[in-house]
């Protein structure tokens, strides 16, 4: 069996307007990286994981509902020495997958990166206010989490051999499920968010909204309190 360099876990839950697009992008990867592809279903009720199916991926099921749980499965079944989490509406560059390695390659105490994401269905304005809130939100987030604070889970990578000294991704949060592996992988080494490294994502989840209200709540929340403020993500 031929070894895997990288991993990459896709959770997903009524995605079916988004999973293609995603998986698409994974397998238009310029790289002589060997990697795999696999598709977290987490009880989805749409064509979602018909879809993935018909990309020739692996594509396991999830019974708890929720993100966090879905990763952590992800991550039990994935080969790879560097795991990759991207969400179901995330779009990856064709050279992600090169740029991820050359960073775990060229620092030896990194364990786990990630990068900044870019709307590709949204205004310009609404991507300039992406931008200028940023840095802000990331300095609020690392400060009261006191550095334990690192990249969010649709665009994430990270060591295999040090997440396997964690507890794993809660399978009890469905929100900070990211926020929280980042706090247990801290002890194993340095988390390092790159601003280069970007990746496009739906806006869907940022208009202004109940739900909206509630992704800013808590990510406040798991950022000074770590817990959520509401054990819940929103389904948009």
């Amino acid at each position: 069996m031929k070894k895997i360099d990288v991993s990459v876990i896709i959770p997903a839950y009524n995605e079916e307007k988004f999973i293609q697009k995603s998986i698409t992008s994974v397998k238009k990867q310029k790289t002589k990286l060997r990697y795999e592809i696999i598709v977290v279903d987490n009880n989805s009720t749409d064509q979602t994981k018909e879809i993935a199916k018909k990309q020739n991926v692996k594509v396991l099921t999830e019974k708890i509902q929720g993100v966090g749980a879905a990763r952590r499965t992800g991550t039990e079944h994935a080969k790879g020495e560097i795991v990759v989490h991207i969400d179901a509406d995330t779009i990856i560059p064709t050279n992600h997958l090169e740029r991820v390695w050359e960073h775990f390659k060229k620092d030896e105490e990194l364990v786990c990166l990630g990068g900044m994401f870019l709307f590709y269905d949204a205004p310009l304005w609404k991507n300039i206010l992406r931008k200028v809130l940023y840095k802000p939100l990331l300095f609020f987030a690392k400060v009261f989490s006191r550095g334990t604070f690192g990249p969010s889970g649709n665009n994430m990578a990270f060591k295999k051999s040090s997440y396997d000294k964690t507890r794993g991704f809660s399978k009890n949060l469905k929100f900070g499920e990211d926020m929280e592996i980042c706090k247990e992988l801290k002890i194993w080494g340095k988390i390092k968010t790159c601003t280069k490294l970007k990746v496009g994502v739906s806006s869907r989840r940022y208009k202004i909204s109940k739900n909206f209200v509630l992704y800013v709540m808590n990510f406040i929340s798991m950022s000074t309190r770590k817990k959520p403020y509401k054990n819940e993500l929103p389904v948009v």
